[in-house]
């Protein structure tokens, strides 16, 4: 923890490599602003202690404090409201104007309605009333523990936008390329820039080979060596056409010691290291299935350790490595699939203008066969055109043809009003194929195209080729995953997991368009998936569904592989249960909450789009579920500790009322009985019945006692420790013992009065038990204790008598000494807290026994004095440890 005024900070940990410390890492830094530096340094070591990740920077001055947050990393900030120079909510606007988004938890001990008003209005995060006591931390920790998470999530949605708007941009810049390894180029840059991958590399596929492309800054030519189709991960990759991530490379997998260090990766570079065998220990493959560990890695760098390669359609190979284990995530993966899709859209659409390019008089035979709209116009002067003929699949899209209809009137019908229209001289000064984004009116509506206009220059006139490739699925998918974000945010906001699950059953129809879906949560207690969200469209298919359980068809062996199933055509499969009229199934697992059943009534509608955005989705829905456990878990436990502080209420007060009142009549009608009777044996008897009630208000005292003091303590004050013991020792019947007390500068934060109670009883102990040698015990001029063995003495305030005054630091001998008995009691502090010993004969019990409850070896002891300081210790927060090696000794810390 950071504690001195101006203390700017640390900066921000560097971003240096893949698989070390993120951007922004380490742990999370929270300020605290207190014009009282003990009370700043205070509320910031108790919420350090509680919350792990936490580094915590204390200032006095709200000058120094605004400093920080302008110049340093500052997380969250706790602030007083009265300050000098400014109150906490003048620090606040300041604070925004620097970082709007910052949490700011005004925590002040000048409470008040108005104050608390006025904090709201202002924006704060949370607002809270100081107090003494662990709980309020408790509660101040909690309230940060919620900003920084929120701010967290906040964050990560910024950033997964960022990265799709990035993406977005990406794929827009790519249309712009003419070569394909420009392409390549470019897809390095965007996995660096974007996706934040340090070491990656693009192949390109020639044949059956994989050839190097392009390399970030950061990856040498001796790195990289050309692989077989087929032959390693990268092979592999282009091979299967699918993305696989390896957590863990491992040298050699008969040798388990191998696997703790790993050293060899997929790249790999002319030598390659040929002579070792190389595995991966840990392999996940995208789509999503897990290989069984077969060499498959062909690695290069001695300090590679895991490693990401998503094919660029079948056009090559993107591939990024980082030095640490399983460095790349499920995040990772779904953003460099749709960069690596991004790219080989754009490789495809360069190869289809190559194609286009070098088939210019093909085009012109074939014109008629062109599978893709198409429209031949003859340029005239001043940029006027005129129709020469349309292909079918131009009159099946548009509905026009040129042998009904003139050129102006197609394109007056075709274009919507206010979009641009490209001018035809223009387009013959390009050099290369122009490849415009259009919006066109189709006979099934608006649609998204690329237009490529190819024009063909002959000796009499110039023909131009309008080709339309419909884009419109891409452009369906930008629009989807948007609206996807934006769906997750009002999840995110969900107050349980059934209105979640609502959300997310909707959002599978309204957004990706699914016929019909659902949400089954997993109940622990019936150990089955119960149809908690069941869409009206699927209710309409299927009826009314029961909850599944192991066995129970593909929904079930979803939720247990933790992998989507997708069925094509029910009809033709048997399955456990029935689907209604479903004839295609999509089961996407929610984690280990549940999963999400998808149909329709047509077979063959979950295609590899479809499966990829249900499993965005899915992702977004286990992320908010997770987020309403942990609400909910925090709800119980709050609810658990108020009922646990209203059970000990009624608890005391069942012993104070309904005990005592009777055990009082039972001693008056004692008294009256004395009066009634002369026989030395009824008397006799009489005597032992008051005994037994002496001896039961003696328990409903400790009883009590215990219930009290057992109550964590909300209010602290530091307490002179040597004055705390001289109080308690002139309470205590201490004949034939010394006190040796602590300094007077020695100080405890505690509660006065059970401070004062816990010594008491210790003194107590000590006195009765701790003697080598027999002594007149409290109130009995015969009996003796037992010799060397401790226990309870029960309730210290029944026991006290008057003795000689202790000033602190003075060691004290009370009542007649006697040499053979007598008993030294030590008070002393310690480096966190303080110890309570005596020089007597020890336990005859164990130490960890004799703090329990009812432990005594005296037969007039209640067993409950000792256990008293244990409750005392705990409601402090302290860490109780008893030792008794040369005596007894007590020792009490601060719990960390």
């Amino acid at each position: 923890m950071d504690t001195a005024p101006g203390n700017d900070g640390d900066d921000p940990t560097a971003d240096a490599f893949r698989g070390g410390e993120p951007a922004g890492g380490g742990p999370r830094r929270v300020l605290f602003v207190d014009d009282e530096p003990g009370a700043a340094e205070l509320a910031a070591t108790h919420v350090e202690r509680l919350l792990d990740g936490i580094e915590t920077v204390t200032y006095t001055a709200s000058d120094d404090a605004l400093a920080a947050v302008e110049t340093g990393r500052i997380d969250c900030v706790v602030s007083d409201f009265d300050m000098p120079g400014s109150d906490g909510l003048e620090l606040l606007t300041e604070v925004r104007e620097v970082d709007p988004g910052i949490p700011f938890v005004l925590f002040t001990g000048k409470g008040s309605e108005e104050i608390a008003s006025e904090a709201i209005s202002a924006g704060v995060t949370d607002y809270l009333q100081k107090g003494v006591g662990r709980d309020r931390y408790e509660m101040l920790a909690n309230s940060v523990a919620n900003a920084l998470e929120r701010r967290q999530v906040e964050r990560n949605l910024r950033e997964v936008n960022a990265k799709v708007t990035a993406l977005h941009r990406f794929a827009t810049e790519l249309a712009a390329c003419g070569r394909v390894d420009e392409v390549f180029g470019r897809t390095v840059d965007a996995a660096e820039g974007i996706l934040e991958f340090d070491r990656c590399v693009t192949a390109r596929r020639r044949g059956d080979s994989l050839v190097p492309a392009a390399l970030s800054e950061s990856v040498t030519e001796e790195e990289v060596r050309a692989f077989e189709v087929g032959e390693g991960v990268v092979g592999t990759t282009a091979a299967e056409e699918r993305t696989m991530v390896v957590d863990n490379v491992s040298v050699d997998p008969a040798d388990p010691d191998q696997l703790e260090d790993p050293e060899n990766c997929d790249l790999s570079g002319p030598e390659g290291g040929d002579d070792r065998e190389r595995v991966t220990d840990h392999e996940r493959v995208t789509d999503h299935g897990r290989a069984d560990g077969s060499a498959v890695a062909d690695p290069v760098a001695d300090d590679i350790r895991s490693a990401i390669s998503v094919p660029i359609g079948p056009y090559g190979v993107l591939q990024a490595v980082s030095d640490g284990y399983a460095a790349f995530d499920e995040g990772d993966v779904e953003f460099a699939e749709l960069l690596a899709a991004h790219a080989a859209d754009a490789i495809e659409q360069i190869e289809t203008e190559n194609a286009l390019r070098a088939e210019r008089d093909r085009l012109t035979a074939l014109f008629d066969d062109l599978p893709l709209p198409a429209v031949r116009t003859v340029a005239l002067g001043g940029g006027e055109r005129r129709l020469d003929a349309t292909n079918e699949a131009f009159e099946r899209t548009f509905g026009y043809s040129a042998a009904d209809h003139g050129y102006c009137e197609i394109r007056d019908e075709i274009i919507p009003d206010g979009t641009a229209r490209h001018n035809p001289g223009s387009v013959l000064e390009m050099d290369e194929i122009p490849r415009l984004e259009v919006r066109r009116r189709t006979t099934d509506g608006l649609r998204d195209f690329i237009l490529h206009v190819i024009p063909v220059r002959n000796d009499d006139e110039t023909v131009l080729y309008s080709v339309y490739a419909d884009i419109g699925e891409q452009k369906r998918v930008e629009r989807t995953l948007r609206k996807l974000h934006e769906t997750t945010r009002e999840m995110f906001r969900g107050e349980d997991r059934e209105e979640i699950a609502a959300l997310a059953a909707r959002a599978a129809i309204d957004i990706l368009e699914f016929p019909s879906s659902g949400v089954r949560l997993y109940d622990p207690e019936s150990g089955t998936l119960l149809p908690t969200a069941i869409s009206e469209e699927a209710t309409a298919a299927l009826g009314d569904r029961p909850a599944f359980g192991p066995g129970d068809g593909r929904v079930w062996e979803a939720f247990e592989t933790g992998e989507p199933i997708a069925v094509d055509d029910l009809g033709e499969v048997d399955t456990a249960v029935t689907y209604g009229e479903h004839r295609s199934l999509l089961v996407v697992p929610l984690g280990d909450h549940g999963v999400m059943p998808l149909g329709s009534r047509e077979p063959n509608f979950f295609d590899d789009t479809a499966i990829q955005l249900a499993r965005v989705l899915a992702a977004n829905v286990t992320v908010a579920l997770d987020g309403a456990e942990r609400t909910a878990q925090l709800r119980n436990r709050d609810a658990a500790l108020q009922r646990e502080i209203d059970r000990l209420e009624k608890f005391a007060g069942l012993v104070s009322h309904d005990l005592r009142n009777p055990l009082n009549v039972a001693a008056g009608r004692l008294d009256l009985a004395r009066g009634l009777v002369d026989d030395e044996d009824v008397l006799y008897e009489l005597d032992r019945i008051d005994d037994a009630h002496e001896r039961m208000e003696e328990l409903i005292d400790d009883l009590l006692t215990l219930a009290r003091q057992g109550r964590t303590v909300d209010e602290s004050e530091p307490v002179s420790l040597a004055e705390a013991a001289a109080a308690a020792w002139r309470t205590v019947d201490t004949t034939g013992a010394t006190l040796d007390a602590p300094d007077e500068g020695v100080a405890v934060e505690a509660d006065p009065e059970r401070l004062r109670t816990l010594l008491e009883n210790l003194f107590i102990n000590s006195v009765e038990h701790g003697s080598t040698g027999s002594r007149t015990k409290s109130g009995d001029s015969e009996g003796h204790s037992p010799s060397g063995n401790r226990a309870s003495p029960g309730d210290s305030e029944a026991l006290r008598a008057s003795g000689s005054q202790a000033s602190p630091g003075d060691s004290v001998e009370c009542g007649s000494p006697d040499t053979d008995s007598r008993v030294t009691v030590t008070v002393g502090a310690l480096p966190d807290g303080f110890y309570v010993a005596d020089d007597g004969a020890g336990f005859d019990v164990d130490p960890e026994e004799a703090i329990e409850y009812g432990t005594s070896s005296d037969p007039d002891g209640t067993g409950f004095g000792l256990a008293i300081v244990r409750e005392i210790a705990t409601a402090h927060g302290w860490s109780l440890s008893v030792d008794d090696d040369g005596g007894a000794r007590f020792e009490f810390r601060a719990s960390e």
